[in-house]
């Protein structure tokens, strides 16, 4: 799996359009992406404003994305996810866009709609504690998670996620039997 996503994340790095971390970069792993780490647990808010576990999506291949109503560069990037969600529609791929500001939910709603990102929902971070989790340390920050739970692909700033490989890559991820 490391091979793949490497290359592509190369590739992309050298545009120059974000910064790209390999999951299990210095970690030794194998082609089976036995050494990639897995994901925690972390606690979100769903659209209702409930709280939920990311466990609860296990089995999908999850793209976590996290954002700000303040970023230009953020709305690009959940533009580019909007049409993939729409892309892979019915099959095991969630992409959860993480807004990681202040808003009441109607806010964030209405931010969306104007957007016209009609394949995302709203989803929060109360108190940015997933953030401090995660570590991050900055927005747009995704994390690509396969189907067995591990992270494969950490990137920091704007990803073109419609381009022929991601979506390639992506694919391949969906077809996977989870473990």
């Amino acid at each position: 799996m490391k091979g793949w996503f490497l290359k592509a994340a190369l590739a992309v790095a050298s545009l120059g359009l974000s910064y790209i971390v390999p999951a299990g970069s210095g970690s030794g792993q194998d082609n089976t992406g036995a050494n990639l780490p897995f994901m925690p647990d972390v606690r979100l808010s769903d659209g209702s404003g409930l709280p939920f576990n990311l466990s609860r999506f296990k089995g999908n291949v999850i793209v976590l994305e996290f954002w700000s109503t303040s970023c230009p560069t953020c709305f690009r990037d959940l533009d580019y996810l909007n049409h993939l969600q729409g892309d892979f529609k019915g099959k095991p791929l969630m992409v959860i866009p993480v807004n990681e500001d202040p808003i009441t939910l109607q806010a964030l709603k209405a931010a969306l709609a104007r957007q016209k990102l009609s394949f995302l929902r709203p989803w929060g971070d109360p108190n940015g504690a997933t953030a401090q989790t995660l570590r991050l340390r900055g927005l747009p920050t995704s994390f690509v998670v396969d189907r067995m739970g591990r992270i494969v692909l950490q990137v920091e700033g704007q990803q073109n996620w419609n381009g022929s490989q991601m979506e390639k890559n992506i694919n391949f991820l969906v077809q996977q039997t989870p473990q």
